[in-house]
């Protein structure tokens, strides 16, 4: 909207200063009537994109709106150093509330507010919801806030819906469990399929960027890819000889053997005034030729499964 209220102010500029020369009559004509005629056109595509994004946002209110049940896949693991949420609490010193952790079995909210933004919205409980007190989603003291909707795509092939919420939060150590990045936020993807009148939503939000590269070997002209079984190597002095395992065709990694170093060595006569001197050169050729990939990345999510609660 400002790119083209922008445009528009520029349009506008250029007819009044074509109209203002006088003298050059066939500037003003030719120019000033393009600039007008650009102008109505952008003014027309921008009411007919603000509509069509209303009217699509109308539709996935009505057809998604409601209240999900469900919890995030890293407050089901005994680990909780890998929640989302942070937590304060020390259990080794006192007994945590339950309200102080586990992202299990809350509530998330989605729906239009009076000012006809859509949200979206966690709670502990019912009781919760109803009295509005919003989940502090990453943590008692975090002060997390999650924006209006942002963006809304719709999935041609599946029918899913994909929605997006900014996340932030007034506590910045909060933050630290995210990907750090300048802005976060909260996809939601919603499930077009609907079983019995049960609808399925989905929670992803970045938690970190890590290396996707990994080690393989050429064989047989095709790049496979290569497991290291440490505990199976061989330590011996004065090298290490590791054990290495190559996949298949199948995916299974089967075929292992050790590594080894082969020395590799040249003598080349180098003429000298008055005599000739030897340049001895060597190196190690390991085998299997290890090769890693370089530029291989992977983003690691927090996710989350919710399920539309029995009326």
């Amino acid at each position: 909207m400002a790119t083209v209220s922008l445009t528009r102010y520029v349009l506008l500029r250029v007819a009044i200063i074509a109209n203002s020369y006088s003298s050059e009559r066939r500037f003003a004509k030719r120019y000033g009537f393009i600039a007008l005629v650009v102008l109505s056109t952008l003014s027309g595509c921008a009411a007919l994109d603000t509509n069509t994004a209303t009217e699509r946002e109308q539709t996935f209110v009505e057809t998604f709106s409601g209240t999900y049940q469900g919890s995030f896949g890293s407050a089901l693991t005994e680990d909780p150093s890998d929640d989302l949420n942070f937590n304060p609490c020390d259990s080794t010193k006192r007994r945590c509330l339950s309200t102080e952790a586990y992202l299990a079995d809350i509530l998330l909210d989605l729906s239009q507010g009076a000012d006809g933004a859509v949200r979206l919205r966690f709670f502990r409980s019912l009781s919760d919801q109803r009295r509005g007190a919003e989940l502090d989603l990453l943590g008692p003291g975090c002060y997390t806030d999650i924006g209006p909707l942002r963006s809304l795509q719709y999935d041609n092939e599946s029918g899913n819906r994909l929605a997006t919420f900014a996340l932030t939060a007034g506590n910045p150590i909060c933050l630290n469990k995210l990907r750090p990045v300048s802005v976060h936020e909260i996809k939601l993807t919603l499930d077009n399929y609907s079983e019995s009148g049960v609808r399925i939503a989905h929670v992803r939000i970045d938690k970190n960027v890590v290396s996707a590269n990994y080690l393989y070997v050429v064989k047989g002209g095709v790049e496979r890819r290569v497991k290291i079984d440490l505990d199976k190597s061989l330590r011996t002095r004065p090298r290490t000889r590791y054990r290495v395992c190559i996949e298949n065709d199948y995916g299974e990694f089967a075929d292992c053997v050790f590594t080894d170093q082969e020395i590799k060595q040249v003598l080349l006569p180098v003429p000298l005034p008055g005599g000739v001197a030897i340049n001895y050169t060597w190196w190690h050729k390991l085998t299997p030729n290890l090769k890693r990939t370089r530029g291989l990345y992977r983003v690691e999510q927090y996710s989350g499964r919710f399920a539309t609660m029995a009326p």
